[in-house]
């Protein structure tokens, strides 16, 4: 039986997980550079949090957190914000802070679609996404496929919302 990985670990795995992923994205060139700074940015972030040694001190032990790392992870957050065509959503990077934190997963806004078909994809999707966010047995015992499969189903999300976006100026345009 394999020791459980400290929450360190498991983070930097995850943020080594979300550097491939950024990498395997198909993208236009512009959009491609910006993910392969989210990556160098995820890979030096795990760098960080796989060598980091947590606090022995009584009362900071499992309550520090490597400032570096965290820099890195809001570099990479912040290119995601700002290029959308990356399809990362706002606050990813809380993937990868989450064994670490502890803290409740990042769940997109609702699109609020008019038309009904295109609210029927936001549910099937918003189901999967909580579903996703549910199955942590899966989340710690295949990083890989289990961000994989979120990180598809946030990719689509994104789509959907500039899907909807249109639809949505469509029919006000309409009226």
């Amino acid at each position: 039986m394999s020791a459980t990985p400290s929450p360190y670990a498991a983070a930097a795995e995850r943020a080594r997980i979300l550097a491939q992923i950024a990498r395997d994205r198909f993208a236009p060139p512009e959009t491609l550079r910006v993910l392969g700074d989210i990556a160098r940015h995820l890979d030096a972030a795990a760098d960080t949090l796989a060598a980091y040694k947590p606090s022995t001190i009584p009362g900071l032990a499992g309550h520090d957190v490597p400032s570096e790392a965290w820099e890195e992870l809001f570099i990479a957050d912040t290119l995601a914000l700002d290029h959308p065509a990356t399809r990362f959503p706002t606050d990813f990077t809380d993937y990868v802070k989450q064994p670490i934190t502890g803290r409740r997963l990042p769940f997109p806004d609702p699109l609020n679609p008019l038309a009904d078909w295109l609210a029927e994809r936001e549910t099937a999707l918003r189901d999967r996404l909580e579903q996703l966010h549910a199955d942590t047995a899966r989340a710690d015992a295949d990083a890989a496929g289990w961000l994989t499969d979120v990180f598809t189903a946030l990719r689509d999300w994104m789509k959907l919302a500039g899907e909807i976006a249109e639809d949505n100026r469509r029919a006000y345009h309409h009226r």
